[in-house]
């Protein structure tokens, strides 16, 4: 009986044009997806204590991918090309004392569904998290407004992952392809703020700000400032109320 729903199931899927592969990887139990969890590799480090050495040596313990390097930051990431799913994490480091002062990690799935974990992992396209030290002179700013300060705050963070992934970007198309998505998301969600600039109070809210992705749908984000440090959780795709549940 098993069987035969099985059989059914794959053939449903193929004739509706995906092939017989990817099902096939989808139906049997595979690790919870990259969007509906944090790797270790991006949990392990800490702002502020982390060397470079600490980076590779969690990276090396949990994953096997591929791995680039600059001066300044060390960035792994790995794909499931039957699946549609990529990861990257990336890890910029202070120019004196060299430990972690920003660590990002972005989650990509184009074909989000599950038979095999939860309802609630349906849908979700598009997973940003990120710690970034943010320099003094941003938040000692006069601005006009504390939503003015807000919306210059994403423009600086979105200026170090900028800086930061230039550095390896060239390496391998995943890279490439991570700085174009995580550059695009942020624009959009700047595009919002600056034709609606009291939309920032929403951002440390909750359920944080709704927006439209140009290509993935419907989003939110999240940030929020604590000190010096601005924290990012940026999700795309259904279910929305759901948005927070995996860490």
């Amino acid at each position: 009986m098993k069987a035969s729903k099985f059989l059914v199931l794959t053939a449903a899927v193929f004739f509706a044009g995906c092939g017989i592969e990817e099902p096939v990887e989808r139906v049997s139990l595979e690790p919870r997806p990259y969007v509906w969890q944090l790797p270790p590799a991006y949990r392990d480090v800490q702002l502020g204590k982390s060397t470079s050495a600490d980076v590779l040596e969690s990276i090396k313990r949990y994953e096997a991918e591929i791995i680039s390097e600059s001066e300044s930051v060390i960035a792994s990431c790995g794909e499931k090309k039957d699946t549609y799913q990529f990861w990257l994490t990336m890890a910029g480091f202070d120019e004196e004392d060299f430990t972690v002062t920003r660590k990002y990690f972005l989650a990509i799935d184009e074909k989000p569904w599950y038979v095999n974990w939860n309802i609630k992992t349906y849908g979700q396209k598009l997973r940003f998290d990120a710690e970034i030290t943010m320099d003094k002179a941003t938040l000692t700013e006069p601005y006009t407004s504390e939503n003015q300060k807000r919306i210059a705050i994403i423009r600086k963070s979105l200026e170090y992952f900028r800086d930061d992934i230039m550095q390896v970007r060239q390496d391998n198309r995943i890279l490439d392809t991570g700085a174009m998505m995580t550059n695009q998301t942020f624009e959009r969600i700047l595009y919002v703020l600056d034709k609606s600039p009291a939309f920032a109070t929403r951002l440390d809210e909750p359920k944080g700000l709704t927006f439209d992705h140009l290509t993935l749908g419907k989003g939110r984000v999240q940030m929020l400032l604590n000190k010096n440090i601005v924290t990012f959780k940026i999700r795309i795709g259904r279910p929305l109320p759901l948005i927070w549940d995996a860490k």
